[in-house]
């Protein structure tokens, strides 16, 4: 029974889910023909990288902020929050522009593969974003509040810093979405 009431008196850490933020940006494009389609895209697209041209692009960022007690021994976390902002580049078909059916139907199917892989860059970020709450709430108290403020930040960028090498990881092993079915024309 003591160990109860022991684990009643032990301060626990607040966490909230990760607070997710979309914005999309997109670009129109049109064509009467799958081959005319791409090259507007081809043409459209504001993603570059390395001189290489991309259809779509997911930029995410976390930012976090925490909360500790002082104890006059020790500081320690008492709440931990995170917020992920995530903005997807992506094309957009101009209906105002008379494209064929067929042509419209096998966008749609690469849309959906293409998105898909997009949102596997944005969950990338959330597991980051569930990482780093974790990682803070489980910090061990530290004997000063301005040491603990600097572990807790360098724990923070250091998981960003292994997410976004997933990242690339996840590019390289989807070939940027076209093992996956991200495939046009």
């Amino acid at each position: 029974m003591p160990y109860v009431l022991l684990l009643l008196l032990l301060p626990s850490v607040s966490l909230a889910e990760p607070d997710v933020r979309f914005n999309n940006v997109y670009y129109e494009v049109a064509g009467d023909t799958v081959d005319a389609l791409w090259a507007d895209v081809m043409l459209k697209t504001p993603v570059e990288h390395r001189g290489k041209k991309h259809v779509a692009f997911t930029k995410w960022n976390i930012s976090w902020r925490f909360w500790w007690y002082d104890s006059n021994e020790t500081c320690d976390i008492s709440k931990v929050e995170t917020e992920l902002d995530v903005t997807y580049t992506l094309p957009r078909l101009d209906r105002s522009v008379a494209i064929p059916d067929q042509v419209i139907a096998r966008w749609e199917d690469y849309f959906a593969a293409l998105f898909d892989h997009e949102q596997g860059h944005k969950d990338i970020g959330l597991k980051a974003a569930h990482e780093i709450q974790n990682k803070l709430a489980s910090m061990a108290p530290r004997k000063t509040c301005r040491q603990l403020e600097l572990d807790a930040n360098e724990i923070a960028r250091n998981v960003i810093d292994r997410y976004v090498r997933f990242e690339k990881a996840y590019d390289r092993s989807t070939s940027h979405g076209l093992n996956t079915g991200a495939v046009f024309p």
